[in-house]
């Protein structure tokens, strides 16, 4: 695996947030362990139960927290490869936007859905949001054929990417979920660099992107009553 540190350097919110996660994994790991369930509570997993109780906060600093070596590794690599080519597309402000409300997004999905007892935590909620970018350009922008194209190249990538969500045994499926939706919906919002798009489009899909997450949010506190 080749890390080209020039590609980083010139992608400055993929480089700052990939550094964000490795210190996030490197201080769990000399407290008390990126697998302890006490360790990832304390700095700040997603549980459905203390987001009931008013820890909101936890649907942002979840995307920060890794489950053991390898699911930092494979996120941090995924993130390497896609993370500079969105940024240049999107800008980095917009980009910025456009990771952190996908990672609140399928943290959302997560706490509306997911289990009361279980614990969640990864980069990959927001990473998804990347492949709901990739799909929602295919869409949006179908009568632009570089862009389609590039959007219709990760169709091959999303697939083998659903596939392991449900495939593999402690993979946050409605966390990935809930990153892609964001992703697909935020094309809407956020035009491409040099691309236009109609202020009525990016305004129904802010009501879409808002109104989701509220209504998310409640069916997570009414799946809570009696637990």
């Amino acid at each position: 695996m080749n890390i080209n540190l020039e590609r980083l350097s010139q992608s400055k919110v993929t480089s700052g947030l990939m550094i964000i996660n490795i210190i996030v994994f490197i201080l769990m790991s000399l407290s008390g362990g990126s697998e302890s369930i006490e360790n990832l509570i304390r700095f700040g997993a997603n549980s459905k139960i203390l987001v009931a109780q008013g820890e909101w906060w936890r649907l942002f600093t979840a995307s920060f927290i890794h489950i053991g070596f390898f699911h930092i590794l494979f996120n941090m690599y995924f993130f390497y490869s896609l993370g500079p080519i969105f940024e240049r597309m999107y800008g980095s402000v917009n980009f910025l936007i456009i990771y952190l409300v996908s990672g609140i997004f399928g943290n959302l999905i997560s706490f509306a859905f997911g289990d009361p007892y279980t614990v969640s935590a990864g980069a990959s909620t927001s990473l998804y949001g990347m492949l709901g970018l990739a799909i929602g350009m295919m869409v949006t922008y179908r009568n632009d054929e570089i862009i389609r194209s590039f959007g219709a190249s990760f169709v091959s990538v999303v697939v083998i990417n659903v596939i392991y969500s449900l495939l593999a045994p402690g993979v946050g499926v409605y966390g990935h979920l809930g990153g892609f939706i964001a992703g697909f919906i935020l094309v809407g919002i956020f035009p491409i660099l040099g691309r236009d798009l109609a202020t009525t489009r990016r305004l129904i899909s802010l009501i879409i992107l808002l109104g989701g997450a509220f209504a998310l949010y409640k069916i997570g506190l009414r799946s809570m009553i009696g637990v």
